[in-house]
């Protein structure tokens, strides 16, 4: 017994101490004090009734996401409702939440069809090219950095026992072709094969394909992971600048340079823009084509529909970006 509870005694000495916890600044709310909280912020429910919202909020969309968009509305400066956001309805927030679902589906789609599409063009080049499609992978993987090396490893081992591509890798895994390369690795990787290829042959098309996937792989992976695009898809980055070649495209259009300044100024324009362009290069007329056409057509035909403010940044954002669709031919 002695010997039980000296154990006891030394687990609990071992236990971290715990101490009391201040309230969070912003705790948990029920969908109740959500709504309330956003009546307290000037937010209206015309266009939506409460009881709507509250089931939108139980059901749709969670609180978080949805009152992210409402940073796309000016605040009242100065008088008894400073800091309420002005002609700010429920239904705004929903709207837009709806039309960033909307954009993200087309744009992940659209990135999956220059991911496919970018390996036809370069299989073809190095058909053209006389290639035999083992020994311009082992030049590709001798001359690539340790680090390179390191990460296709790491990447064939990730994806060795995976129910889709695994058969594969395993198959090839020590003298892997470059068909069986571009199918069974990340568009990363891919894209850096891409690099290489354009370099032994001297084709400026593919390395400026190469530069342009950096920018529809940021693209992909945040469409794919659901991340919000339009509360701030006006943001600005001086960081951030166009590629060359976007700003050369679009200058031959009759896009006017102030627009073209005033719109590619931060990371999300511009990598929808990219994606946008990349894509009336590289897909060809045909069903994938035809279909993200569609798409785009029921996004734009929801922007102009919508109850939105024609001054609201996000608006006024996609419009922009429908005049793009309509100068790289994707719309006519």
């Amino acid at each position: 017994m002695e010997n039980t509870t000296q154990a006891h005694q030394n687990a609990a000495a071992t236990r971290p101490i715990e101490t009391a916890l201040e309230p969070h600044l912003k705790p948990m709310l029920t969908v109740e004090q959500q709504i309330a909280h956003m009546k307290s912020k000037g937010i209206a429910f015309k266009l939506v009734s409460e009881e709507e919202a509250a089931a939108h909020l139980r059901e749709k969309c969670q609180f978080f996401r949805i009152y992210a968009y409402r940073k796309l509305f000016p605040k009242r400066i100065g008088g008894p409702r400073e800091g309420e956001y002005v002609k700010l309805d429920f239904g705004h927030l929903k709207a837009l939440s709806n039309l960033d679902r909307q954009l993200r589906d087309v744009l992940l789609a659209m990135t999956l069809d220059i991911e496919h599409f970018s390996k036809v063009r370069l299989l073809a080049a190095a058909e053209i090219q006389g290639e035999d499609g083992y020994a311009i992978m082992r030049a590709y993987r001798e001359s690539a950095s340790e680090n390179q090396r390191s990460y296709i490893d790491s990447e064939l081992d990730r994806r060795e026992h995976d129910p889709y591509v695994g058969a594969i890798i395993r198959k090839y895994r020590h003298d892997m072709p470059m068909w069986v390369f571009c199918e069974s690795m990340p568009l990363g990787a891919f894209s850096s094969l891409v690099k290489f290829c354009a370099e032994r042959w001297t084709d400026e098309e593919l390395d400026d394909i190469h530069y342009l996937l950096k920018y529809v792989r940021s693209t992909r992976n945040a469409t794919a992971h659901g991340a919000c695009w339009v509360n701030g898809i006006t943001d600005i980055d001086p960081r951030m600048r166009p590629p060359a070649t976007l700003v050369n495209a679009l200058s031959s259009t009759e896009i006017p340079r102030r627009l073209r300044n005033k719109w590619l100024r931060g990371a999300r324009m511009i990598q929808i823009c990219v994606t946008l362009h990349l894509y009336g290069r590289i897909v060809p007329p045909g069903s994938c084509r035809s279909d993200r056409v569609r798409q785009l057509t029921c996004l734009f035909d929801i922007v102009h529909s919508s109850h939105l403010p024609a001054e609201n940044p996000a608006v006024a954002a996609l419009l922009f970006v429908e005049r793009l669709t309509k100068a790289t031919g994707l719309l006519l």
